[in-house]
């Protein structure tokens, strides 16, 4: 990607990873989320929670009073539309759909991706007349509202805001902490200009500037407190943007009176700084294979999604800040709280479904079990992904 090229000569040569990771994933033509290729599902590279039934949003429209806020939901990144369309359908279902469903993205792609897959969820289960009202509901913004009264919901959002990649090298014999940052270092063009060619970009690794590296002694001190000391060459991930991520977003729920659902895979940072996660977490996802290889996660710009665990602690350390109710959950303790299994016997194995819809054939139910099983299932989502819940004092109940 010649953009990458072009940012690495304006850094000097030198590229940090959060740059590279914001243009491969969000550039506006050649970006992974701006491809003409469907990332999401079977036939792309993963599948996310509300791709595998309407097992999450059924929970939060239980667990979430202010999904019938006064200004409704609000969702983060909507990938394809899925949990929009649960969201909707489920709020349908319990007779208080949101007065209003926003949508923040600024793929024109995904925009549109998501438009024609949520009316198509709406119109296959529901009357021509209640999809289109429901599909009235929706709008697109482009950024975070000053103040949102309602519910504030980001499916797998956190973990692609851009990192920067760090190794700890040990301590000097001064006992300095000694701390490199990776990130891609530009090669000279060829010699002849009409060849096309435009430079390399290769990893390397220079002195981390004086910020990050204090924030890497921090943490190898916590984790050499807590017993577990780092070993030279214990790499990590930071994400500048994450705590003022989290802050924007906090704000906006203060303001409003409302409240805040952060979902994803990750963990405190105690958890996150053990040893045996010496080689960070950084990684790609392509045609539902795992990339750990660096790289490979970076020999072809914007066909891979490039991710990295999120630091809830970061995250949720201004949400504190502001007083906010917080907690934080696994994934299948939500959804079992959420009473997701009195939901399989009610609906999915019921005769009839409420509505006098037919449920699920025997093939059908098996899937939604499958389905079930990956988000509650210990070697699936339901220990590796979090729910961060915070809420105003002033939300509606």
């Amino acid at each position: 990607m010649n953009a990458l090229i072009q940012r690495a000569a304006e850094c000097g040569g030198w590229l940090p990873f959060d740059q590279f990771m914001a243009l491969a994933l969000s550039h506006p033509t050649h970006g992974y989320y701006s491809r003409v290729e469907d990332p999401f599902g079977a036939s792309g590279d993963f599948i996310t929670a509300p791709m595998l039934g309407p097992w999450l949003a059924a929970a939060i429209v239980q667990r979430e009073p202010a999904v019938r806020g006064a200004d409704g939901i609000l969702e983060l990144g909507a990938g394809r539309g899925d949990l929009a369309a649960d969201l909707l359908l489920e709020a349908h279902r319990a007779g208080g759909a949101p007065r209003a469903y926003q949508i923040l993205e600024t793929s024109p792609a995904l925009i549109e991706r998501q438009r024609g897959h949520i009316a198509h969820r709406l119109g296959r289960v529901l009357h021509a007349a209640e999809a289109a009202d429901l599909l009235g509901r929706i709008s697109w913004i482009d950024r975070i509202p000053v103040a949102h009264r309602g519910l504030i919901v980001a499916n797998e959002v956190a973990d692609a805001l851009p990192v920067r990649l760090m190794e700890w090298s040990g301590r000097s014999p001064t006992g300095a902490h000694e701390v490199l940052e990776w990130g891609l270092r530009l090669l000279p063009a060829a010699a002849d200009a009409d060849t096309g060619e435009h430079g390399q970009l290769e990893w390397s690794a220079r002195p981390a500037p004086p910020a990050l590296a204090q924030e890497v002694a921090r943490r190898a001190e916590a984790a050499e407190w807590r017993g577990y000391p780092w070993a030279p060459g214990h790499r990590l991930e930071i994400c500048p943007a994450l705590a003022p991520w989290g802050r924007t977003l906090a704000e906006s729920v203060v303001a409003g009176g409302g409240s805040l659902l952060l979902i994803d895979y990750g963990y405190e940072e105690p958890e996150l700084d053990h040893p045996d996660r010496a080689r960070g977490t950084l990684a790609g996802h392509r045609q539902h294979r795992r990339i750990d290889d660096w790289a490979e996660i970076v020999a072809a710009p914007g066909e891979v999604d490039i991710t990295a665990h999120v630091n809830f602690t970061d995250l949720a350390a201004p949400m504190a800040e502001l007083a906010l109710d917080l907690s934080l959950k696994t994934q299948a303790a939500y959804l079992l709280e959420g009473g997701v299994l009195d939901l399989v016997q009610s609906r999915w194995f019921a005769e009839a479904a409420d509505d006098g819809q037919t449920a699920p054939d025997e093939r059908g139910r098996w899937q939604a079990l499958a389905g079930l099983q990956t988000l509650l299932g210990d070697t699936g989502m339901g220990q590796s992904f979090l729910v961060l819940a915070a809420r105003s004092a002033n939300t509606e109940t």
